[in-house]
């Protein structure tokens, strides 16, 4: 695809400074990225940036000048392009990183929402509505994401969401197979809470999708505190076989598989509403990877773990840079929205629970159907470790 036919896309990112998400996703869309050990060029053009935060660390605006791309003052004017009207092809919001406050249950209140709401404003207003990515969870809260996901199914908006994790490698290649039963998961993770027990639930929720029966909902969720872990295993709460299969798909057995066990630091539990079970499970030390692990009811764990790139050029977020193109490209989300409209509704809710203490949480605001996407292209599914 030559320069001049590539569709134009604002980017709106609340910081942008080495190693954040804007650095590591718009930096590939402006600059190019590696696909499978070739030297790529992006197949969509940054026609303008939007900063809501400047630190002293920033880079955006540099790089943008380096590469001739505006920097508008508000998010209305970098989807004009300066102009009125609706002058890109797509919008990305990338809320992630910056200095936000925290609320009294410990989420960062990123501005997506509020980034959202200007960018449809801009489309109504213009009469014209253009492919639209969110990175991460839609929002803090789920009431705010279930209006993000609603208000764009209604105008029209083609929307994407979500984490790099369900498009990341897999070692080994695991995809749960359609229309399997599922009756028991165990997610493991490390990290800081909410940020990164959201990328834990968005790869649980990309195998779990795919059961018999398909996706109907999540009926509650239950934080366990952590002076209760000792007993919530103990009364198997969640399967120690699983637990364990997913410590040893991330890598870990023997004396460093007992040590990461011993620092388990949060769980809570995921309740679906056809009876599936599953635990998000976050370590303090040893583990540095997302893995699943789950089983039907009856037969043997089937586990792996999510092969993220822990330094430059983070070639995991690749392959959620193509499906940001696949989204403009076609007009069309590659996987549903409504995966990340429930992780987010999880999220918040462990959330809450964790705030009271590890009170059940019955949800029926989450009894969320979708159908599990078909193939997704250009993911790192069955794709070599950059290593090998």
């Amino acid at each position: 695809m030559s320069a001049q036919t590539r569709p134009k896309v604002a980017a709106i990112v609340t910081a942008y400074y080495p190693d954040s998400h804007a650095d590591v996703i718009v930096g590939k869309l402006i600059a190019g990225y590696d696909l499978h050990g070739v030297s790529t060029a992006p197949r969509l053009e940054v026609a303008s940036l939007f900063l809501d935060q400047t630190p002293l660390d920033d880079t955006g605006r540099t790089f943008a000048a380096e590469h001739g791309i505006p920097v508008f003052e508000t998010i209305g004017e970098a989807i004009g392009l300066g102009r009125p009207g609706v002058n890109v092809d797509g919008v990305l919001l990338i809320g992630e990183h910056g200095d936000y406050p925290l609320n009294e249950r410990g989420q960062i209140l990123y501005p997506r929402r509020a980034f959202f709401d200007a960018a449809v404003a801009a489309m109504v207003a213009a009469g014209r509505t253009v492919p639209t990515f969110v990175d991460k969870h839609l929002s803090w809260s789920f009431a705010d994401a279930r209006r993000m996901h609603d208000t764009a199914a209604r105008l029209g908006v083609p929307l994407l969401a979500g984490s790099s994790v369900p498009v990341a490698r897999r070692e080994p290649a695991l995809e749960w197979p359609i229309g399997e039963a599922m009756a028991e998961a165990v997610v493991v993770g490390y990290g800081p809470p909410e940020a990164y027990e959201f990328h834990a639930l968005e790869g649980l929720q990309a195998m779990a999708e795919r059961r018999a029966g398909g996706e109907t909902g999540v009926a509650a969720v239950e934080d366990v505190p952590p002076a209760a872990l000792p007993a919530a295993r103990a009364v198997r709460r969640w399967t120690e076989e699983l637990e364990v299969a997913a410590l040893l798909a991330a890598g870990l057995e023997g004396h460093a598989l007992r040590r990461a066990r011993a620092t388990l630091a949060h769980a809570f539990l995921v309740e679906y509403a056809d009876g599936l079970r599953a635990a998000v499970l976050r370590f303090e030390e040893g583990v540095a990877d997302w893995a699943f692990a789950g089983r039907a009811a009856a037969g043997p764990a089937r586990a792996c773990r999510f092969a993220l790139e822990p330094r430059r050029p983070y070639g995991h977020f690749t392959f959620l840079v193509r499906q940001i193109e696949a989204l403009v490209l076609a007009g069309r989300a590659p996987y549903p929205p409504a995966r990340t409209l429930l992780t987010t509704g999880v999220l918040d809710a462990a959330m809450r629970s964790r705030h009271l203490g590890g009170v059940r949480l019955e949800t029926p605001e989450l009894a969320i159907a979708y159908a599990a996407p078909g193939p997704v292209a250009d993911t790192g599914l069955g794709a070599p470790l950059p290593d090998a």
